[in-house]
């Protein structure tokens, strides 16, 4: 991965936030809480600074980030006219955040900010920090660095970023910068015990019935290091489902005794989603990154154009080899 100076990075970006008047914001496909928090963030603070803010994400924003502030200013249309700047967030390609070209050659420069180590430098400005626990940490540091008084709103969004990246400030990317950035938001004065009850100790019905299917597909591979689970269009269908009410499934695969990396197969149209978790050094990103994906070294993904069976018998044995 190349090497840029994140501080000379930060100043250009601050630059091109005070230079600029109107900026579109875009994250991935299949948002999660890190991309539409930073998202929802940043976009209050440039509007507080006067800026012209449009906020996109191509796929629906998923039922359980919905109480998040002003979150009905994400749109799935892509804008018309033209923008000084363009910011995606935790798009490793621009391709990630979906089909955003006819909009981008609209936009006078590129801003990458990701924490994946598997981000390409496609920007004009690109922020890549893959030590940091996730996008919103950055974004904060970004904040931090302009004296921006942050709103009890914005901690908020930035806070469930935070959260749900680190898997409740479970996973190894947690660091004591992390928990110090933690702490300054939640000195703002936000209820984060009712967003925490909101994420965690609430799921649609759907939900839970999604991940009993998963649960029961479980099986053991690599002599029980490896745990598979499955997911087709039809238990889909069969339960009214969509594909955000398998969100953290692909977790509960880590907690059998004995297992070091698991993967979730979830089937959509023409092709297969495939998640991947994993403990210690196993580094599971170097798998997704066989099959166009990417990720963090325990928490990866990529999509397979293939049919369940095709996908599954080129993915697992390259896991296995990786467990050998």
């Amino acid at each position: 991965m190349r090497t840029l100076d994140l501080e000379t990075e930060f100043k250009r970006l601050e630059e091109l936030i005070l230079n600029s008047q109107t900026f579109f914001l875009a994250g991935h496909l299949n948002p999660d809480g890190d991309t539409i928090g930073s998202m929802l963030s940043i976009g209050s603070v440039l509007k507080r600074l006067g800026k012209k803010v449009r906020l996109f994400s191509q796929d629906p924003v998923p039922e359980n980030l919905r109480f998040l502030p002003n979150v009905r200013a994400v749109r799935s249309r892509l804008p018309k006219g033209k923008f000084d700047a363009a910011i995606l967030l935790e798009c490793s390609v621009p391709s990630r955040g979906g089909a955003l070209e006819p909009v981008l050659k609209r936009c006078g420069q590129v801003v990458n900010i990701d924490h994946h180590k598997t981000s390409e430098f496609y920007g004009d400005i690109n922020i890549v920090e893959p030590h940091s626990s996730s996008t919103a940490e950055i974004v904060y540091r970004l904040f931090y660095n302009m004296n921006v008084n942050i709103s009890r709103r914005e901690a908020a969004c930035l806070y469930t970023g935070m959260v749900t990246d680190t898997g409740r400030f479970h996973f190894p990317a947690t660091s004591p910068r992390t928990m110090q950035v933690a702490s300054r938001l939640l000195e703002t004065g936000f209820k984060f015990s009712r967003i925490n009850d909101l994420l965690y100790a609430t799921k649609a019905c759907e939900a839970l019935k999604v991940l009993g299917r998963a649960l029961g597909s479980l099986e053991f591979k690599a002599g029980g290091k490896l745990a598979v689970m499955t997911l087709t269009l039809a238990d889909f269908k069969e339960f009214d489902a969509r594909p955000e009410h398998a969100e953290n499934v692909i977790n509960y695969g880590m907690m059998p005794p004995g297992v070091k990396a698991t993967v979730m197969f979830r089937e959509e149209a023409g092709r297969i989603s495939v998640t991947f978790r994993s403990r210690g050094h196993l580094d599971v990103s170097l798998v997704a990154k066989t099959f166009g994906g990417g990720g963090h070294r325990n928490a990866s993904g990529c999509r397979v154009k293939a049919t369940l069976k095709e996908a599954q018998g080129k993915v697992i044995p390259v896991l296995i080899k990786l467990l050998a």
